[in-house]
């Protein structure tokens, strides 16, 4: 089936490969060559908003660095499934990957692609894997808009030719008023909502999973109300490549909704957006450039120490102390990363309240909780566990896996994990198990806290690079 190619999903939060993206002869003249005939899955995309290391207990240096993304994890999963090796080929816009695309220039466009009925015989799409909802998005300190008539006369910020910008000139014959604030091409999301937060624009267009991701830097934004209808996301296929990689592409597809892979890589990106609250993210942003200062050598040289990325060992001492390095609870944590007196005993430190010592101290803890995990477990779920045994302890976290188990779930996977921890509150569920009540619940707030609060240093704070000195930005 020949379907229309739409426009680009340009919220998604698609990460980038630290493969070769070089241009290379696996196409000539718009024929572009079969994968199994050059070894690569030619895939085009463009560039996200967010770059996130693909696994966040680990630091890999800049330049070698295995970038991930949902689309881009999809993509990678595919090439594996079908024998050959991803290659990344990056656009810098929308226009430059249909332009790419027709002529040739790749097998497959992974990014998000809203299908639509336009342009039917131009690109043949894959099987839908997401939707996308559109939502008008506004300073959470005005007055909200109640329907598009709030909107006439004023401006509403969108990205040039993306879904959002087709809406918007749809319903400007219904509603002749609004002022559509058109940025170029190579904008990306951020740049668009930064223009409402700082005033420039009234309003953006923006789909609902792609803001869950970006308000967390964005708290002072909202969203009004859910503008045209619900979108199917799909790749779209070049007209050059071959139909049996679109039927691979079927089959693939399916075998990821049966096995449960979409499920995890949409948590995995997503799952733990919903968790924080706007003032939660405006706290911790005001933080970074208040506290963090004092304290970010001590993180760096952690990460030195552990091998653990910093910004993760930063999350965690925010979500237990808000760096507050005097912090103490009425069952005797304390310090930055909140450790009780025994885990500090058995890592010899001597001071918690000594905000390098805690901080080192916390790394070396996670990062042993980690090696205990099963090797076989891999990332980001090795890390979410581990950040679970950090909360709870690691014989919690073994009778919850226990508990995942017996509901027929996967225990190596955070997502199925999650499920069984509440179970440890209830007495049928802790009696039958070694380690007996636990608060399971606060085990599950506690890694997607952490997992928020990381996503949005990430977004905020630059990696560090071993070998550098301590202050080296």
């Amino acid at each position: 089936m020949r379907a229309a190619f739409a426009c680009l999903l340009f919220l998604t939060t698609l990460m980038l490969s630290g493969c070769d993206t070089r241009s290379a002869p696996e196409w000539l003249g718009g024929s572009v060559r079969a994968p199994r005939d050059t070894g690569k899955l030619i895939v085009l995309t463009v560039r996200g908003p967010n770059t996130i290391h693909d696994a966040p207990g680990g630091y890999v240096p800049e330049s070698d660095a295995t970038l991930s993304g949902y689309e881009h994890d999809l993509a990678d999963l595919f090439a594996k499934e079908i024998g050959v090796k991803a290659k990344f080929e990056v656009l810098p816009s929308h226009a430059k990957l249909i332009e790419a695309l027709d002529k040739g220039r790749g097998h497959l466009a992974a990014a998000g692609l809203a299908m639509s009925d336009e342009l039917r015989a131009r690109f043949a799409f894959g099987p839908s894997y997401k939707s996308i909802q559109y939502q008008l998005i506004y300073r959470a300190g005005d007055p909200r808009p109640r329907t598009l008539n709030d909107a006439v006369g004023k401006k509403i910020a969108v990205i040039a030719d993306t879904p959002a910008h087709d809406i918007l000139r749809d319903l400007t014959g219904s509603y002749p008023g609004i002022v559509i604030d058109v940025l170029p091409h190579e904008s990306d999301a951020d740049a668009m909502l930064a223009r409402v937060d700082g005033g420039e624009s009234d309003f953006a267009l923006a789909d609902a999973l792609g803001f869950a991701v970006a308000r967390r830097v964005h708290p002072n934004l909202a969203a009004a109300f859910n503008v045209g209808r619900e979108m199917k996301v799909a790749w779209a296929f070049s007209l050059a490549a071959d139909e049996t990689l679109q039927e691979e592409a079927n089959l693939f597809f399916d075998k990821m909704k049966r096995n449960g892979t979409l499920a995890r890589l949409m948590d995995r990106y997503y799952g733990h957006t919903g968790r924080i609250q706007a003032i939660d993210s405006e706290a911790i942003i005001q933080k970074t450039q208040s506290v963090l200062p004092k304290l970010r050598a001590y993180f760096h040289e952690a990460q030195e120490l552990t091998g653990i990325e910093w910004r993760l060992i930063a999350a965690i001492g925010y979500q237990e102390s808000h760096w507050d390095s005097l912090a103490t609870s009425p069952t005797g944590v304390r310090g930055i990363m909140m450790l009780t007196e025994d885990t500090a005993d058995r890592l010899k430190i001597k001071n918690r309240l000594d905000a390098r010592e805690s901080i080192i101290g916390g790394a070396k803890y996670l990062a042993t909780l980690r090696d205990t995990v099963p090797a076989r477990i891999p990332e980001p779920d090795r890390t979410w566990l581990a950040l679970a045994a950090y909360n709870q302890g690691y014989g919690h976290l073994e009778d919850a896996r226990i508990l995942t188990q017996r509901l027929k779930l996967n225990a190596d996977a955070w997502l199925d994990v999650r499920k069984a921890y509440p179970l440890l509150q209830v007495a049928d569920h802790y009696e039958s198990l070694k380690f007996g009540y636990a608060r399971g619940d606060e085990a599950v707030g506690f890694v997607e806290s952490v997992r928020n609060y990381y996503d949005i240093l990430a977004r905020l704070e630059k990696p560090y690079a071993p070998g550098f000195t301590l202050n080296e930005e």
